[in-house]
């Protein structure tokens, strides 16, 4: 008679199949040679047994229905079949005659048996794969029930050893939230933020660049901001953020068909394109190059009779802006005056500040017995579970939201004269930076400073800044009104008044603020 070997393992992974696998011919080979078997081929695959459509054992089915072979060895009965199809191919050859042996390392089946026995070890087998894939779920869900993400790695995050926790990749991480920021501004496509990530030194796992589409995914994944997804519900994980929810917000509003500028294939760059209106009709301004020179020039979408501008070369608009950036180079003992104000002020905020983090408490306090009223209508089936599913992951959201308030007031708290610092200091150079930068850089200024100024006439007609600039402006004109002086003078700007970053008022009155002005 003549035999053959037939060795699986579940693992389809090689350095993992590669000992059990061979120990399995091994022990085939022991047992024909004691015997004396004919051996006259071996068949062998990594492959779980679970489901059918193994190649291998089709392979090895066809060639004993061919009458190439008669017998089959193999470790145990269940390295044959875990499932109710493959488990009939075989026992209906063996009943057929066409096996007329299946030999394992402690008991043979023959066509004369009972076939009750080898039915019984099948649906063991086939009941152990059952059981198993219980077992996994329950224990994903477990896992998922305390926050612990049950997923595979994920890009910036490393599974820690011990906990088995997701843990912060310090090597990955930066790249991540720069990706966040840099969308989250609605001035950078995911192509070229691939391309200033890999710039930077950020590579896939093979040393190549990031692809679109892997990095649009990771601005979509809520993984990054403290939450993730798990069989369509929103959960809160235990892990640490990468970015906060707010960013988030930010970069997925971007990913809106609506917004989609961003995956336009630009050949160049262009330095202020998309940061400038026309003064006379209010549109859009934009760039081209000719004969070796950047011109800028409004779209006159409506017709051009409806707008006479001229162009406006790079080099000229460049020296216009310096000009603009110049006038808020302020005066350094009006921004010591605002600083002292702020100082203030800020003392007067914290008391303020500690009542917001109560009712923020009471908020989440108020989330989370709606929380454990939904789970509980849901186990009394008050509820269907698709409304389950919904109401939770609105809970989820709204709890994570009001938790990154609580820890954002405190941070705020923490941070906010910092932060009053660094943006003065910025103020203050921000006309060097922008005088000796490289092109990409100086629009990052431009950009930062002011992203809405006019062009009418070769020249601008006004020059907006940005919160928390047109803050601080507002605070120097305060300043120097009641100081008789107005040096150096201010850029010219029609936007309305809006809340300074920090009060410059040098007198302070009872009660509440005359002008009460939030903090930035």
């Amino acid at each position: 008679m003549r035999y053959i070997i037939y060795a699986r393992k579940s693992s389809e992974s090689e350095d993992r199949q590669s000992l059990s696998i061979q120990s399995q011919i091994i022990e085939m080979e022991e047992i024909a040679k004691r015997e004396k078997l004919d051996v006259v081929k071996v068949f062998q695959e990594a492959k779980s047994a679970k489901a059918p459509g193994r190649p291998v054992f089709a392979e090895m089915m066809k060639y004993i229905e061919q009458g190439k072979a008669e017998g089959i060895l193999c470790w145990k009965i269940d390295r044959l079949a875990r499932n109710p199809v493959d488990e009939g191919a075989i026992k209906w050859l063996l009943q057929n005659n066409t096996i007329k042996r299946i030999k394992t390392f402690d008991r043979d089946y023959n066509p004369e048996d009972n076939v009750v026995i080898a039915s019984i070890e099948f649906s063991i087998a086939n009941q152990y794969v059952r059981d198993l894939s219980n077992n996994v779920k329950r224990g994903l869900a477990a896992k998922v029930r305390r926050g612990e993400y049950p997923g595979n790695h994920v890009l910036g995050y490393t599974i820690d050893p011990k906990t088995k926790f997701l843990k912060i990749d310090p090597k990955i991480a930066p790249y991540i939230r720069e990706a966040f920021q840099l969308y989250a501004t609605k001035r950078w496509s995911i192509r070229k933020i691939s391309d200033k990530l890999y710039e930077d030194g950020f590579r896939s796992v093979r040393g190549k660049k990031v692809n679109h589409a892997r990095l649009q995914r990771i601005l979509s994944n809520p993984l990054y901001c403290g939450l993730f997804e798990w069989n369509g519900e929103v959960h809160k994980g235990v892990h640490t953020p990468l970015v906060s929810k707010s960013l988030f917000e930010e970069a997925r509003k971007s990913l809106a068909p609506a917004s989609q500028q961003l995956t336009r294939a630009d050949d160049h760059f262009f330095l202020f394109r998309g940061l400038a209106l026309c003064g006379e009709c209010g549109l859009k301004i934009t760039a081209e190059t000719s004969k070796g020179h950047t011109y800028y020039r409004c779209t006159k979408s409506r017709g051009t009779k409806a707008c006479s501008q001229p162009y406006l070369r790079e080099e000229i608009l460049t020296e216009k802006i310096e000009e603009e950036l110049k006038k808020i180079q302020f005066d350094d003992e009006v921004l010591e005056l605002i600083v002292d104000a702020a100082k203030e002020k800020y003392l007067h905020l914290e008391e303020h500040e500690s009542t917001s983090k109560e009712e923020v408490k009471k908020l989440l306090s108020e989330v989370a017995i709606r929380k454990d009223s939904l789970i509980e209508k849901y186990i009394d089936n008050s509820i269907p579970k698709s409304i389950y599913e919904k109401k939770l992951s609105e809970i989820t959201k709204e709890e994570s939201t009001l938790e990154e308030r609580l820890t954002g007031r405190a941070k705020k708290s923490e941070s906010v004269l910092a932060d009053l610092d660094q943006i003065i200091h910025f103020v203050k150079s921000a006309h060097d930076i922008f005088q000796n930068a490289d092109p990409h850089l100086r629009r990052e200024v431009a950009g930062l400073i002011s992203s809405n100024f006019a062009i009418q006439d070769r020249n601008i007609a006004y020059f907006n800044l940005n919160e928390p600039f047109s803050w601080l402006q507002e605070d120097v004109e305060s300043v120097t009104a009641k100081m008789g002086t107005f040096e150096p003078p201010l850029g010219v700007s029609t936007k309305t008044k809006t809340a300074p970053f920090g009060t410059a008022c040098t007198e302070w009155r009872t009660g509440r603020d005359s002008n009460p002005r939030p903090l930035a």
